[in-house]
């Protein structure tokens, strides 16, 4: 494809496309599991399945029967993944904004004896051409670099492979999701990308489910995204004494309170936790009736917190303090209550935003602002999502890994510097599977014996 000052897209591109097309198209057999064989006739310009598509396909395999659910395709191609979801019972939309793709996949479809409404456009500006809610939505992002290009498809189908949306393709899709409400309730989407490339937004939780290595040390990964909590209360109350207190009299996973004035706020050791001119405290029910890791939780809320702000300046102290330059910022608090029947774990956040006076009980305290001014409202959207992100728990997104929340716990903590425990300095230290600290032969699970330095 051609490229450099003249752009993606060229008049020799548009050339090269039109003789592209007088080639014959090719028929492939596309067997998505052991027992499948599924027919495509693939025009010359159009992009067939892939090792990306068998990945995605592995997984929607995995996904079990649609039962007449709604799904949703952008960017399909030959079609072999809507043909496959619709032999699997979905009810299936789809879309391209390729002309001949869109062709390809109604050819596609009528020849394997499947059904589906197919569209031709996508994510751009010249409107989406759905608007029903859909139980499940796909997208292979496109994720190869400009620079990566060689031309194999033709022009037109390698623009749609290339990331050169300057807004991010990611936040352009899950922005149109939001706006025209596309993922009906309890739905989700699975979206394929570079590993890494694909990041937590205010309103979707995220987590990698899938990942094909190559042996270029490359990989890709299907993300699943869903709304945090969707059917949990979400309420903002103006003042209250405790948000870990108020949720103590509610019940659900994933309920969630929070407020711009805490009374009777308290930390580690019934300690209390001083209410400024601005601040945030939330709080979250994340477990009832069920065994919990109380010491991951409370880390998780520690990244969730690095997460939503995302500045080199934050510094996680274990286990329950985030730092900007040695001064306190935030708290994070874990609160379990038994009754009779039942058991009920509550995660509480509290982040100073911004004050006049930074000295409290005759220690200097560090505010949000001077990092950055974050909108309450924005400030809680994020926490809502990045902790959803960590730790929700459904039938049908990937599980929790704790391991990975350790990993990248550890890597926050080391970034401290190194902790002091009976007079002695270690080099090396880590965490167990309760999220306590373990240095040499000792395993500590109280921040207040432990210094760092």
């Amino acid at each position: 494809m051609a490229s450099g000052e003249r752009g993606i897209f060229t008049p020799e591109d548009a050339q090269s496309e039109v003789d592209l097309q007088k080639r014959p198209p090719r028929t492939i057999e596309w067997r998505p599991n052991p027992t499948q064989c599924i027919e495509l006739i693939i025009p010359p310009t159009v992009y067939p399945p892939r090792e990306d598509t068998d990945l995605i396909a592995n997984r929607l395999i995995q996904l079990g029967p649609g039962k007449g659910r709604k799904f949703l395709e952008i960017g399909c191609g030959s079609g072999a993944l809507s043909i496959l979801a619709s032999s699997l019972g979905w009810d299936v939309h789809a879309c391209d904004i390729n002309p001949f793709a869109v062709a390809a996949t109604r050819g596609n479809m009528e020849k394997n004896l499947q059904a589906g409404t197919i569209k031709e456009g996508g994510i751009g500006p010249d409107g989406f051409p759905f608007e029903e809610k859909f139980d499940l939505i796909i997208w292979n992002l496109p994720y190869i670099p400009a620079h990566e290009v060689n031309e194999l498809l033709g022009p037109m189908e390698e623009a749609g492979l290339i990331d050169t949306d300057t807004q991010g393709l990611q936040s352009r899709f899950l922005s149109l999701v939001g706006k025209n409400n596309l993922l009906a309730t309890n739905g989700r989407m699975l979206l394929l990308g570079r590993t890494g490339s694909i990041g937590a937004c205010e309103n979707f939780a995220i987590r990698s489910w899938d990942i094909l290595e190559f042996d270029d040390g490359e990989s890709l990964t299907v993300f699943c995204l869903w709304k945090p909590w969707e059917n949990a209360e979400n309420v903002f109350v103006q003042s209250t004494g405790s948000t870990n207190d108020d949720l103590f009299h509610k019940s659900g996973v994933g309920t969630h309170i929070s407020t711009a004035l805490q009374t009777s706020g308290r930390g580690r050791r019934d300690r209390k936790w001083n209410s400024i001119e601005k601040c945030y405290a939330g709080s979250w029910i994340v477990a009832e009736d069920t065994e919990v890791n109380p010491g991951l939780l409370q880390l998780s809320g520690g990244l969730a917190v690095i997460k939503s702000i995302q500045s080199d300046r934050l510094k996680l102290k274990w286990p329950n303090d985030i730092l900007i330059d040695e001064r306190k910022l935030c708290g994070v608090l874990v609160e379990g209550k038994s009754s009779q029947d039942s058991t009920k774990v509550v995660l509480g956040i509290g982040i100073n935003l911004q004050a006049s006076n930074k000295v409290i009980d005759g220690k200097e305290i560090s505010t949000l602002d001077e990092i950055e001014k974050l909108d309450f409202k924005l400030l809680d959207r994020r926490l809502n999502s990045e902790l959803s992100s960590l730790i929700e728990e459904r039938d049908d997104i990937p599980p929790v890994n704790f391991d990975s929340i350790r990993a990248e716990i550890l890597t926050h903590m080391k970034s401290l510097g190194r902790p002091r425990y009976c007079e002695l300095v270690y080099e090396n230290f880590g965490l167990n599977e309760r999220g306590e600290l373990v240095l040499g032969h000792n395993v500590i699970d109280d921040g207040e014996d432990v210094s760092w330095v």
